[in-house]
């Protein structure tokens, strides 16, 4: 059986190989492939060994480049029609970086740059995104930052087209720092005093007048020195701001460093000319070099505007991560009232530093703003977790019209032709089938709760008798759940509730104790064994009656007497110096033009001034449509002497003369 195997994989990965060499189209090596004897994992494995050999075989005897392109596109077609693995591109391009160098690695990578759509395509992306993560990683270490910029930020590029933003192998969810970018400096202590003439004289003889633009500049002692390249240690690490002795060491250095750079700013005349001298390149952009630490090249740094707007922009950046909320700091990393104002203060010193940094400082200014700002919004989302920036596909309308109509238990019930329904319990089915029909279940009679007057009113009425003399605050007319019971019940059973009265609105209580006379005196009498009385004879009948119309005149008298209180009431509680529908006329009539100075006075919005104009063509009838609105709305407030203050406020005094007289 091994010896079969071995004779189909071989043969297979002759044939293969022999036909790579002159290859023209998938077709033709598909008829390889199905003329072959063996398994399909089989063939596979003798193409994937067949196009390994090639590759090995072209880097071995050629240096083309080509050649390798060559070889790599017929293994993506060939895994389009399912005749190698799938990972078979992939590996061959491991293959080619791994044993290529630098400078052909920078050709080939222009076929891994343009078949992105390819690696994208759901045959390949789920099977090759490591490879590509691993191999372009491979290539990062071999590459210098410094002298392959251009190379490593399109590797930078092919990665973040490949991946999207919300994958989490890219995105430093844990905020880590580079602890390893360590910046080396002298650490001596005697003092250092630099002029860069001095410097030039111990490098080289430099002609008279060469550097004259830089002779003047300020000598640089060690303390300077050190504090400056000490603040690299803290943007390296800002979490050790937070510690008390450290925090205090990057103040004190932050302080002297800026005070140095306020204190020697850059002339743009003088940045100008060094342009001029100096031309940079055409086609530099960008560097990403290492900072040089020599004593010797401070005084050149500290006049450099470049390398100003480096160590300003570290300063912006560590402001705002030791500022700002992030989702993986301890509880313990947070600035106290001092800090915070300090950063604040220092923040807008190195804003202001920057904006006076030739060239164009306000501009750059502007830029680091924004790109602040924008990385705001991101330590954001990723505190959020990083959700998907994708949008979710929204329903198809059709879809959401199409779906079945919902189901109701009553629907199940007529279905079943008022047989028993199981509603998911013993209880619940119990209840549901007490009836068939429940809306007539609601409607039965003995679901009527309603008590009758003399049950519900018998204490209320026992509380009202004078000779029990019970406390008026104690009264259960007084209480208002039961004057809210009462006023529901008295609607429903009693014919007065309804009846025509003259009488104004009095309190709550006293008319529930009227209405509970009327109820006692309909009530039949009791004798003290609690049984009907019999009817009385004539004479009682007259003596009755007698008394019956005293107690209607001591009530007509309590009626009279309750609404004369109430009309008292109301007259106290009028304003007494409400205006009249004669004196609304005559000071919308004095008004005249003056009516919207009156109404901002009033505090009315211009837009209801606007709607007085479209409705009323007059002047005077919009002053007056105004003021009829204004007592209206402010019924309390809207009184002679509020009008009499807003007329004297806009200078109207000619209307309060007018209308009200001269006092």
């Amino acid at each position: 059986m091994a010896a079969s195997m071995k004779f189909v994989f071989g043969n297979a990965r002759d044939a293969f190989t022999k036909k790579l060499d002159s290859w023209e189209g998938s077709h033709d090596l598909k008829e390889i492939f199905q003329s072959i004897s063996g398994s399909e994992s089989e063939k596979k494995l003798a193409v994937d060994q067949a196009l390994r050999d090639v590759i090995k075989e072209a880097i071995e005897k050629t240096d083309d480049c080509e050649a390798y392109k060559k070889v790599i596109i017929q293994s993506i077609d060939l895994a389009n029609d399912d005749l190698c693995s799938v990972i078979m591109p992939f590996l061959l391009l491991s293959d080619v970086f791994d044993l290529i160098p630098l400078s052909q690695c920078e050709i080939v990578f222009y076929v891994v740059e343009e078949n992105l759509p390819v690696w994208k395509s759901a045959l390949f992306y789920d099977a090759g995104k490591n490879f590509l993560l691993r191999m372009c990683n491979d290539l990062l270490r071999r590459l210098s930052k410094s002298q392959n910029t251009v190379f490593c930020g399109r590797i930078q590029l092919f990665l973040s087209r490949l991946f999207p933003l919300s994958e989490k192998s890219a995105l430093n969810l844990m905020s880590q720092f580079n602890l390893e970018n360590v910046t080396i400096y002298s650490t001596k202590s005697d003092e250092i005093k630099l002029k860069v003439r001095e410097v030039a004289d111990d490098v080289m003889e430099v002609e008279e007048g060469e550097m004259e633009d830089l002779s003047g500049s300020t000598p640089i002692d060690y303390n300077l020195y050190r504090r400056f390249w000490a603040l690299q240690d803290y943007f390296r690490k800002p979490s050790q701001c937070y510690e008390k002795v450290p925090w205090k060491a990057f103040q004190q250095n932050a302080d002297v460093v800026l005070n140095a750079f306020a204190s020697s700013k850059l002339d743009d005349m003088k940045s100008s000319r060094r342009k001029l001298d100096l031309p940079r390149p055409a086609d530099t952009k960008a560097f990403f070099a290492k900072y040089l630490t020599s004593e010797k090249l401070m005084d050149l740094q500290l006049n450099d505007s470049n390398f100003r707007r480096y160590v300003l922009v570290q300063f912006l950046i560590i402001f705002q991560y030791l500022s700002s909320q992030v989702k993986f700091k301890s509880p313990s990393q947070t600035l106290t009232d001092d800090q915070s104002q300090w950063v604040r203060t220092t923040q807008d010193k190195v804003y202001q530093l920057i904006r006076e940094t030739p060239p164009d400082g306000e501009k750059f200014c502007k830029t680091v703003q924004h790109i602040l700002g924008r990385e705001e919004h991101w330590n954001k989302w990723k505190n959020e977790g990083c959700p998907d920036f994708a949008r979710k596909p929204e329903l198809d309308e059709k879809k959401v019209k199409s779906r079945a109509k919902r189901r109701w238990v009553g629907d199940d019930l007529q279905a079943q032709g008022g047989k028993i329904i199981k509603m998911g319990s013993a209880e619940l089915t119990r209840l549901w089938n007490l009836n068939p029909d429940n809306l007539e279940a609601c409607k039965a009679e003995k679901r009527v709760f309603l008590p009758s007057l003399e049950d519900f009113f018998s204490e209320a009425m026992e509380q009202a008798d004078p000779e029990a003399q019970f406390e008026e605050q104690y009264k259960m007319v007084n209480n208002p759940v039961f004057q809210w019971k009462s006023l529901r019940l008295l609607a429903r059973r009693s014919p007065h509730f309804f009846g025509h009265n003259n009488t104004p609105a009095m309190p709550l209580p006293q008319y529930l104790e009227l209405m509970l006379n009327k109820i006692a005196q309909e009530l039949p009498s009791t004798d003290t064994n609690g049984e009907v009385a019999q009817e009385p004879s004539n004479e009682e009948m007259r003596t009755e009656l007698g008394e019956d119309e005293a107690i209607k005149e001591a009530q007509d008298g309590e009626e009279e007497e309750l609404k004369e209180q109430a009309e008292e009431q109301g007259r106290e509680d009028m304003p007494e110096d409400i205006l009249s529908k004669e004196q609304i006329d005559l000071i919308a009539e004095k008004l005249g033009g003056d009516w919207k100075k009156l109404g901002t006075e009033l505090n009315f919005p211009e837009d209801d001034m606007t709607y007085f104009e479209s409705e009323n063509s007059e002047e005077t009838a919009c002053a007056k449509k105004m003021l009829t609105i204004w007592q209206e709305n402010e019924s309390e407030r809207a009184t002679m002497g509020t009008l009499k203050i807003a007329l004297k406020e806009v200078g109207l005094t000619e209307v309060i003369d007018a209308v009200f007289g001269s006092s």
